[in-house]
């Protein structure tokens, strides 16, 4: 049987609080981009700069030009999964739709998604053995993220305001499941 080792990444930059914490983040959204074109899609009509995109869970972080920040993940040239402010949503939405009939693309608002965001002195370690992740990857570039399925969750690794933290992406259920694991673990929830 061959290992494959599920990798994860940590920044290079930015701090860890000294204090470990979690807290249900409630002002982000999560939508899954495909289709055929969706990376001519994203460079040309939504300029974003999808160049240090060459592996799947590596992402950039940045601001739609109302101002919303987010980020988007690669996974594979025809699909990206975009996690911003929940009031980007419609504008996003509406955006794709002006364009549906001229590119190969479909928007989907996983609204049976929900998001925890993690930090701490403990986090990445915390992460890497309860999700069985492979330390290995460092980021160096502030704008670049990183998110990788475990099981049924979408890990992310982020640089915010300076501190290093990390976002559980999951079902609702599942979710609930992992803050009471973080929580015994020493995680508190805000």
């Amino acid at each position: 049987m061959t290992f494959a080792p599920t990798m994860f990444a940590k920044h290079r930059q930015g701090t860890a609080p000294a204090v470990n914490s979690m807290m249900a983040t409630q002002n982000l959204a999560v939508l899954d981009f495909s289709g055929f074109e969706a990376t001519p899609f994203l460079n040309q009509q939504m300029g974003l700069n999808l160049n240090k995109l060459m592996a799947p869970g590596l992402g950039i972080q940045g601001k739609l030009d109302g101002g919303q920040l987010y980020s988007v993940y690669y996974f594979s040239e025809t699909a990206y999964r975009f996690v911003v402010e929940s009031d980007a949503v419609a504008i996003l939405e509406q955006f794709v739709a002006k364009h549906v009939e001229d590119y190969d693309i479909e928007l989907v608002v996983r609204d049976d998604l929900a998001i925890t965001t993690l930090s701490g002195q403990q986090a990445f370690d915390t992460l890497i053995s309860s999700f069985e992740l492979t330390p290995g990857l460092r980021l160096s570039d502030e704008l670049v993220c990183y998110g990788r399925q475990s099981g049924e969750v979408f890990v992310t690794s982020l640089l915010e305001e300076g501190e290093q933290r990390y976002q559980l992406i999951a079902q609702t259920p599942i979710l609930n499941k992992w803050q009471a694991t973080l929580q015994a673990q020493g995680f508190n929830l805000n």
